[in-house]
């Protein structure tokens, strides 16, 4: 069993209680005892609640590790004789001597002693008998204190996370090894995103909604260097690289006016055209909402290394979403800003399928309008006078009418020099998409058009945790929080922990058949 880096701690170890599983078990009944007797007393005396809950809790956490020790100990040794066969046949030995173990769970750190079984001295162990009859972990944590602690280190960075779980458990933890448990269950956490459960038909709604968006993660400098330039955040370059986040969601339909929509944009409590807030009918909400977070990976193929970009990655996972999820001839959303390189690889995974439908956030169509409103006018109401009129436009489908007024705005006020680039800039951008921004079909179909969740995941499981201050992470680093994140933010964590339990004691413990027949002690009466 492999020891973490730090261990001269003051936790509770098996060392600082009796040995004897008999000593352990009165023990642990004079504690149970103890809390019955706290609780009357001071009921008696008029504690307060929060000062009995936090003795309580302390003797709660005393006694969770009592009742581990006396189950360690009550394992035995593990002596299965001199030799043991295992079920492929081959025999293994029984080291000469038991040798020491130690686990730690939610409470403590607990020692054991156990024999170990190999083809020979010197051989490799192939079995831990206690260990594997216990369905330890290969490293020194148990598994739900691994649970534990990633979701602490999901929410705040490690050094935070260790002393939040000082606070709650009372005992030091180590960074290192939440550092590593990230990482390695980052990677079992990918391979569980690539195998997402599928929702039920039937309690999927009625739109198939996919959608991507990328957001720069910090990396450290050697590792910025492994991802591509062109995968490198534009806003803030330095050691920033794209992570491409993307999201899959049923959603219903929910058919609105242009006018609504500029009314939510503006925040206007009631606009001509629009009910008021408290008697419109509610929204509709997105269910078995699928996120994940990829960055550029490789793959070997005939002995050569073949770079694939988190682009690729993401939207080849959002395809395999959208062909396991879809209803027969159900439509499907893609839903993006105007990034191209997004709709260009979305393009060759979605292909040419008439029922899929490309629509370009209308949040970004608003900030093109808005930069646009500022080569023309000067103050804020003006602006906001300007912005509005275009969008309503844009909503109602005519984006051509806007693209040839603005342009026109253009030469008939001389623009020159840098707002004449950016006017131009602005006009293609909504030439380029303008096949994206049919808003008038969509609002009439009930069609979502404003990438609000894909926004929110990019905030929630990329900019709330990797771009804190001064943060720089590693490549597989950013990646193994990522996955884990996004596990933990999905409605599977549970499953995902259950599943890697078992996933991990098989793999771990290959011959625990062998210790099936094993008699643990039996505690004198």
């Amino acid at each position: 069993m492999s020891v973490e880096h730090s261990s001269d701690i003051d936790n509770p170890t098996s060392s600082s209680f009796p040995q004897s599983p008999e000593q352990i078990a009165e023990k642990l009944q004079q504690c149970g005892d103890t809390i019955r007797e706290h609780v009357v007393n001071a009921s008696k005396c008029g504690q307060s609640f929060d000062e009995t809950e936090r003795a309580v809790w302390n003797l709660v956490l005393k006694t969770g590790f009592l009742a581990m020790e006396l189950f360690t100990k009550l394992q035995g040794k593990g002596d299965l004789g001199d030799q043991a066969v295992s079920e492929s046949g081959k025999t293994l030995r029984r080291s000469e001597k038991p040798t020491d173990t130690v686990v730690r769970s939610i409470f403590g750190e607990h020692a054991f002693q156990q024999y170990t079984y190999s083809p020979g001295k010197n051989k490799r162990i192939e079995l831990h008998p206690i260990s594997a009859r216990m369905q330890l972990p290969e490293h020194r944590w148990s598994y739900l204190l691994q649970e534990f602690s990633q979701m602490f280190c999901v929410e705040s960075a490690f050094n935070q996370a260790a002393d939040n779980l000082e606070l709650v458990f009372g005992a030091k933890f180590s960074i290192d090894t939440l550092e590593q448990t990230s990482q390695r269950m980052g990677v079992q956490a990918d391979a569980f995103l690539d195998d997402l459960p599928t929702p039920k038909k039937k309690d999927e709604a009625e739109l198939l909604v996919a959608s991507a968006d990328c957001k720069g993660v910090p990396l450290i400098k050697d590792d910025a260097a492994k991802v591509a330039a062109f995968e490198t955040a534009k806003k803030r370059p330095g050691n920033r690289r794209m992570a491409t986040v993307t999201s899959a969601y049923t959603v219903d339909p929910y058919v609105r006016t242009a006018e609504q929509i500029v009314a939510a944009l503006f925040r206007d409590d009631k606009e001509p055209g629009t009910q008021s807030r408290k008697s419109k009918k509610k929204r509709p909400r997105p269910k078995h909402k699928h996120t994940s977070a990829h960055f550029p990976a490789t793959f070997v193929d005939d002995d050569t290394e073949v770079p694939i970009s988190g682009i690729h990655e993401g939207i080849a996972w959002l395809a395999d979403q959208v062909s396991v999820r879809r209803k027969k001839l159900q439509v499907i959303i893609l839903l993006m800003d105007g990034q191209q390189s997004l709709w260009e690889v979305a393009q060759l995974h979605l292909g040419d399928d008439p029922l899929v439908v490309p629509i370009l956030d209308i949040i970004h169509v608003a900030t093109y309008v808005w930069e646009a409103s500022s080569l023309f006018e000067k103050s804020s109401e003006k602006r906001a006078a300007f912005t509005r009129e275009r969008l309503l436009k844009i909503l109602r489908g005519e984006v051509n009418g806007v693209i040839r007024g603005l342009r026109r705005m253009g030469s008939l006020g001389k623009l020159k020099g840098d707002k004449l680039k950016d006017l131009r800039r602005i006009c293609g951008y909504f030439e380029k998409h303008k096949d994206r921004m049919r808003y008038d079909e969509y609002l009439a179909a009930g069609y979502p058009i404003a990438s609000g969740v894909i926004e929110g995941a990019c905030g929630h499981l990329v900019k709330d945790r990797m771009e804190r201050s001064g943060m720089r992470w590693t490549l597989e680093a950013a990646r193994s929080m990522l996955n884990v994140r996004a596990v933990f933010q999905s409605d599977y964590w549970d499953k995902f922990c259950k599943q890697r339990v078992t996933e991990l004691s098989e793999s771990t413990h290959p011959n625990r058949n062998m210790v099936c027949h094993y008699t643990p002690l039996t505690m004198a009466c």
